[in-house]
């Protein structure tokens, strides 16, 4: 049992919590279809972490369990830093975090050990939490110092039976679908490598590394392509193309859009696309999900959703950590909107572009920024910040000089690549 207080990073508690955090990690990592699932919060519990009644949990308490309080009905989204411990000159402080209920964090944002958020309390995407003096009454925060807003989009024509109080059939066929979303990438796993087995078998038993080296790269690049084909055509035969829309998250479209998720980044992601980012094969993996991508796109992220709503003009630049986000929860309900990037974009690290938004021709977004939904960004502008804010072009250290980009960048398909890239430089200086 994980204890609240201050302890050396020397210390033999330190190295326990650790081990623990990280073989919790690791095995999320290989289970990550555990994630946004019925099963997540019994996970949690096991561990022994105290979670509500209906809470949705999408991200990793990485060793704090005992520390944790989520209430009911809470939803906390991907990658959110949850009472994550505070190390300074040598000694790490653990502090308890405690969630009321109804609350909603969103994806990357930031939750500080000690935080008690009240109920019915929402924190935004990629936003720091405020103080606990700050946060006396349920309210609305985003951005980093975060700002309080004033309303909150309300969805009364919907039901509490499809968001928060589904009837037991509802909960017992999400219970179904998921066991089986859940198992499926690693059924395929396993019945691609049983074919690779079989295939290398001859050539092991034989001792030849003449045949076996070679045999077991090819295996290896075709389980990967065909697990990726495999997604692919899961997500055309679940759900086609996707369009914007509204949906409550207790509807099959809902579910049926979760479990494509799990399988493009547990399984196509895991196996190849995460390995080809940064390169010029990711573009073409991407469009097999339905995508529309450009020419002379760099892209080191495989941060999408629902592929056909994303639309990415020729020369971009997506950087490590970017998500085009085109769906938000929010009271349960989710809404999906396009994101249209012109041509020349450079978007920056860990940063996030929300849906319904279009950024124009070579305009350029620097790291750790939010372009808001519905915003419109006018060609050759600047922007930083949470939420994003107009900016002098030199504040953002992106290049703007042909020479100072690598070779290996301009060069990804043909000679007539570099001339384009040239002159869409030239352009946005």
């Amino acid at each position: 049992s994980v204890k609240a207080g201050t302890y050396s990073v020397h210390s033999g508690f330190f190295f326990r919590k650790w081990v623990v955090g990280l073989c919790t990690e690791l095995t999320l990592d290989t289970l990550s279809s555990l994630y946004a699932t019925v099963y997540m919060r019994f996970w949690y519990r096991l561990m022994g972490a105290k979670i509500g009644r209906d809470a949705e949990i999408s991200t990793n308490l990485s060793g704090r369990y005992d520390l944790v309080e989520i209430g009911d009905h809470c939803f906390i989204a991907d990658e959110v830093m949850l009472g994550e411990e505070a190390c300074q000159l040598g000694w790490v402080t653990l502090e308890p975090i405690t969630l009321g209920s109804r609350v909603f964090v969103g994806n990357d944002a930031v939750v500080p050990a000690g935080a008690i958020i009240p109920s019915d309390t929402l924190i935004g995407i990629n936003s720091a939490t405020p103080d606990n003096e700050q946060m006396d009454k349920p309210g609305i925060w985003f951005g980093s110092p975060p700002i309080a807003f004033p309303v909150r989009q309300e969805f009364k024509d919907i039901g509490s039976n499809w968001t928060f109080n589904p009837p037991r059939w509802r909960r017992i066929a999400r219970g179904v679908f998921e066991a089986f979303s859940v198992s499926f990438p690693t059924m395929l796993f396993i019945t691609f490598g049983n074919y690779a087995v079989e295939a290398l078998a001859p050539a092991i038993m034989a001792r030849d590394l003449g045949q076996v080296i070679p045999q077991f790269m090819a295996a290896s690049s075709l389980v990967s392509i065909g697990l990726m084909l495999s997604a692919a055509l899961m997500k055309w035969l679940m759900m086609g193309v996707y369009k914007p829309t509204v949906k409550p998250m207790w509807s099959w479209w809902a579910l049926r859009t979760e479990s494509i998720a799990v399988l493009y980044w547990g399984l196509a992601g895991k196996v190849i696309l995460d390995h080809l980012r940064g390169s010029a094969f990711l573009p073409w993996g991407m469009r097999l999900f339905g995508a529309k991508i450009g020419k002379g796109v760099f892209i080191d992220t495989t941060d999408i959703t629902e592929f056909d709503c994303v639309t990415v003009g020729d020369w971009c630049v997506i950087n490590a950590g970017s998500a085009l986000q085109t769906h938000l929860y929010e009271d349960r309900v989710m809404k999906v909107g396009r994101v249209h990037l012109g041509q020349g974009i450079t978007i920056g690290s860990n940063s996030a572009v929300l849906y319904d938004t279009n950024v124009g021709d070579f305009a350029r977004v620097g790291s750790l920024t939010v372009v808001m939904k519905g915003e419109s960004l006018p060609t050759h502008s600047s922007w930083q910040g949470l939420p994003a804010q107009t900016v002098p072009a030199e504040a953002l250290t992106l290049a703007t000089d042909p020479a100072s980009v690598p070779t290996a960048f301009i060069t990804v398909e043909s000679v007539s690549l570099q001339n384009s890239v040239q002159t869409a430089f030239k352009q946005a200086s």
